[in-house]
């Protein structure tokens, strides 16, 4: 039986593939990296640094999502206004 190499916390982070486009998610990640590379490389505390600004960022989709319902709700009123 072979033994496979266990990534680092470091390595796992970075195999995280984020969109290019998504400047928050890569945001995020990027400082879970720094985190990471000053020592703070455990696990849960890594789980732990992620959580906070995942909500924020979810929170924010939410927002921007029930802004952008309104607007096309808005803009389907104005095409049946004029129907």
């Amino acid at each position: 039986m072979s033994e496979e190499a266990v990534p680092t916390v470091a390595e796992v982070v970075e195999s995280w593939n984020v969109p290019a486009e998504a400047t928050v998610a890569a945001r995020i990640r990027n400082n879970i990296l720094v985190a990471i590379e000053r020592g703070y490389d455990d696990p849960q505390l890594v789980a732990d640094l992620a959580v906070g600004p995942l909500v924020m960022a979810l929170g924010q989709l939410e927002v921007d999502l029930a802004d952008a319902r309104r607007r096309i709700a808005e803009l389907e009123r104005a095409v049946e206004a004029k129907g």
